[in-house]
């Protein structure tokens, strides 16, 4: 049971991107598909959790385009855009996440295996994150309270 005080993390693994191609890693976009997932994910996230405190989004390009899709359907601050948050390993974010103050909810747009590791780290168990994918988890419990999934 999620109580009340208890952290919560919104895990959002960035949507479907163009492939890499010619240009740098960092600086792939999303595709159409990928930008209407994101809001779809958006419009899920603003039923589910309506209040966000802290977000954290990696630099990449196209974890900043899937924020900036969610973001019309949630109360939130700007977020913190961190090159460290496209590198980290899920270790890195597992420590970060643990010094989230109580109460707070968090919402970390980034990257896949990360994503998947973090989450398996917290709950115990792997779940698979598609593109676009959302999970929901209590920090403190440690268990996933739902999950979205772009339909195919």
């Amino acid at each position: 049971e999620s109580g009340p005080g208890h952290r919560r993390l919104v895990l959002v693994r960035h949507a479907k991107a163009e492939p890499g191609g010619e240009g740098a890693d960092h600086d792939r976009v999303l595709t159409e598909r990928g930008l209407r997932d994101a809001a779809d994910a958006g419009r899920w996230l603003g039923a589910v959790v309506p209040r966000v405190d802290e977000v954290w989004c990696s630099s990449a390009v196209r974890a900043v385009q899937t924020w900036e899709a969610i973001a019309p359907s949630l109360t939130a601050p700007a977020p913190s855009v961190e090159r460290e948050l496209y590198l980290a390993g899920p270790r890195d974010l597992v420590g970060r996440l643990e010094r989230v103050p109580s109460g707070r909810t968090v919402l970390v747009v980034g990257h896949n295996p990360t994503a998947e590791q973090v989450l398996a780290a917290l709950i115990g168990e792997l779940r698979g994150l598609r593109p676009g994918a959302v999970a929901v988890a209590d920090l403190d419990a440690g268990t996933l309270i739902e999950t979205w999934t772009p339909t195919r």
